[in-house]
C-alpha cells in the first residue's frame, strides 16, 4: 500500500482549495487552474488548450500531457495541424479521446 507523502496531501488540499474557491464564483477553470481543454468539431478535428508537452505522435495515435491529466487521441491519418507553446489543432480521423 502506498503512503501519501505530507507534501502530496498538501497539494491535494491547496488544489481542493482552489477548485473550490473557483466553483463557488462561477470563473472557468480552464483559465485559472490550467486545466485541459478539448473541443471537438465532428470526427475531423480536435483543438486543444493548455497542454504541456505531447508524449507520442503517430498518425494514428498522439499522446498529450497536461495539468494533472494526460490525453490519448486515436485514430487515422492524424496531423497536428497548427500548434503553439499553449495550444494544437489536430486533424484526421477522429475514432477516440480518452483521459488517463
Amino acid at each position: 500500500m502506498k503512503t501519501k507523502t505530507v507534501a502530496a496531501m498538501k497539494r491535494n488540499k491547496m488544489t481542493e482549495a482552489k477548485e473550490n474557491v473557483v466553483d463557488r464564483l462561477g470563473l472557468p477553470k480552464d483559465l485559472l487552474l490550467g486545466a485541459i481543454n478539448i473541443e471537438i468539431t465532428g470526427q475531423y478535428e480536435v483543438y486543444v488548450e493548455n497542454y504541456s508537452s505531447i508524449i507520442e505522435y503517430t498518425d494514428r495515435v498522439i499522446k498529450i500531457r497536461g495539468k494533472g491529466v494526460s490525453v490519448k487521441i486515436a485514430g487515422k491519418n492524424l496531423v497536428i495541424d497548427t500548434y503553439t507553446k499553449n495550444d494544437m489543432r489536430i486533424v484526421g480521423i477522429i475514432k477516440e479521446v480518452i483521459y488517463y
